[in-house]
């Protein structure tokens, strides 16, 4: 009876994001800027504030995405949405819920082909600060970072503690990508400077 609730309340706030998500797409103009071939693998990511405008560019997805994710009851419907826009698989784990254990699987699934997206400041913040998940994300699978900076013109903001952007109706979308870069234990840290610059924008040819 309890997975059969959870399951109903999934769907249900599935259905509410899917129906969101397909009227913005409707009215949203999109653009992308410099983005990798489909075929080449990557690690990708965006700051925690630019989801929505994320998920508007991005998805539904064409290739083999992977995604980790929280195994709360409460992201039941999340784990469903990202499903319905071509997440083919879902890694379920966190710190202190198997999250070493998922962490390995996504290290696998990338090794084999698979692409992921993450946000490099999440999931609590600090905002805007580059943590060593997505650097470790790449050094161990071999797969090179691609950070996208987000534009949003004209958008609300949600008053949590990344300030998410909802684009408004009739509203542009720019997606801009930077080169792929390999991550080694020589250059982390010059990734690291490389992935917040692009993504704050400072220096979008780097």
């Amino acid at each position: 009876m309890k997975r059969a609730a959870i399951q109903l309340y999934g769907v249900i706030v599935a259905s509410l994001f899917w129906l969101v998500w397909r009227f913005l797409r409707f009215t949203v103009r999109v653009r992308h800027v410099h983005a990798p071939p489909e075929a080449q693998a990557t690690v990708d990511c965006a700051w925690h504030e630019a989801l929505m405008p994320y998920f508007l560019g991005a998805m539904p997805y064409r290739r083999h995405y992977v995604w980790m994710n929280h195994p709360a009851w409460y992201m039941k419907g999340i784990h469903i949405f990202l499903k319905w826009v071509g997440v083919r698989t879902l890694v379920l784990g966190s710190s202190g819920h198997g999250g070493r254990q998922a962490l390995q699987a996504l290290i696998h699934l990338l090794r084999q082909g698979a692409s992921t997206f993450l946000n490099p400041d999440g999931p609590y913040g600090p905002a805007h600060v580059v943590k060593d998940g997505v650097l470790d994300l790449a050094e161990q699978s071999g797969v090179p970072v691609v950070a996208i900076h987000v534009r949003c013109h004209r958008a609300w903001r949600i008053p949590t503690w990344d300030r998410k952007w909802i684009p408004q109706p009739g509203s542009r979308v720019e997606l801009i990508y930077s080169p792929p870069w390999v991550v080694t234990p020589d250059n982390r840290e010059a990734v690291r400077r490389r992935i917040e610059s692009h993504l704050q924008g400072w220096d979008l040819s780097a």
